[in-house]
């Protein structure tokens, strides 16, 4: 989460530069330039928002996996509402440009200013990128802020550098469109945790087998998981047993499953299984395997 709290640092001291920068300079590009920046800061400030939330509110009858799926409501909100709302604005400033080609008048103050402020941004962009221990969402997303970021910096950059209206409009039309793409990106990726996504195939795989791997598993027949967060699973298992296996002790031997998933899958957080007789039907898994080795 330290490259969150950082990013929105340095979200907060370029967008400042790059305001002081604009100041006389007339430039449609570096508008939307801070108009993508002021998203971004809120973007990650709810983002910080909804992980203390999440961290804060304990399981209840009514919420009974608390409120860890608050970051992803709160993420959905702020890149599709605030991030519509800013390509708008973003996209009126720029046609407006595109219109009246108005003169861009530049200075060593204003050209300064946002070059130390893309500076900042490709600093802190490889920092995270170098730095990374995984492409959790809160850090895919700051991520990809800061690709934005540095990308629409150095658009505003050379249209200040340059003072050339034609490079200004087409600069303003070109930072609205990284604006555009940032905001699908980002919404797309909650909305696939939203909906309930499953874990990567990797674990998947390795829930089946942890389970084959018990003495007294026949079969698995069915494998329901979903990710409640990137690191907290849902595990919903229909397996087959010997009938010894499943008279002798269902709570231990159940245990014994529970035990062997979370110690190969640690995010496997909450496991629910059903046992079930043996069958003369062939055995599920390996359909099982392949449907999960087809998953992207």
């Amino acid at each position: 989460m330290y490259h969150v709290y950082a990013s929105f640092i340095i979200n907060i001291v370029t967008l400042t530069l790059k305001i002081l920068g604009f100041i006389g300079t007339n430039s449609a590009s570096l508008i939307a330039d801070i108009i993508n920046d002021c998203g971004d800061t809120i973007g990650l400030g709810l983002i910080i928002f909804g992980v203390m939330l999440a961290n804060r509110k304990r399981s209840t009858i009514a919420y009974p996996f608390g409120m860890s799926r608050a970051l992803y409501v709160i993420g959905l909100i702020s890149t599709s509402i605030i991030g519509g709302f800013l390509f708008a604005t973003s996209f009126i400033n720029s046609i407006y440009a595109f219109i009246t080609h108005r003169t861009i008048n530049s200075s060593l103050r204003s050209v300064t200013l946002v070059l130390i402020a893309l500076i900042l941004n490709s600093l802190n962009t490889m920092f995270i990128f170098r730095t990374r221990k995984s492409f959790d969402i809160a850090t895919t997303i700051t991520l990809l802020d800061g690709f934005a970021d540095a990308s629409g910096n150095l658009i505003a950059f050379i249209s200040i550098a340059t003072a050339n209206p034609v490079i200004d409009s087409i600069g303003s039309f070109a930072i609205t469109i990284i604006v555009l793409i940032s905001s699908i990106a980002a919404s797309y990726k909650y909305y696939l945790m939203l909906i309930g996504r499953a874990p990567p195939k990797e674990d998947m795989l390795k829930m089946v087998n942890a389970t084959l791997s018990v003495p007294g598993v026949l079969d698995v027949n069915e494998l329901r998981a979903v990710m409640l967060t990137e690191d907290e699973y849902l595990v919903i298992l229909e397996v087959e047993v010997e009938e010894e296996a499943k008279i002798k002790d269902a709570e231990t031997f159940s245990k014994q499953i529970e035990t062997e998933i979370r110690r190969t899958v640690p995010k496997a957080k909450h496991i629910v299984i059903e046992f079930v007789p043996k069958r003369k039907e062939p055995p599920t898994y390996k359909k099982i395997l392949e449907e999960i080795k087809g998953l992207k």
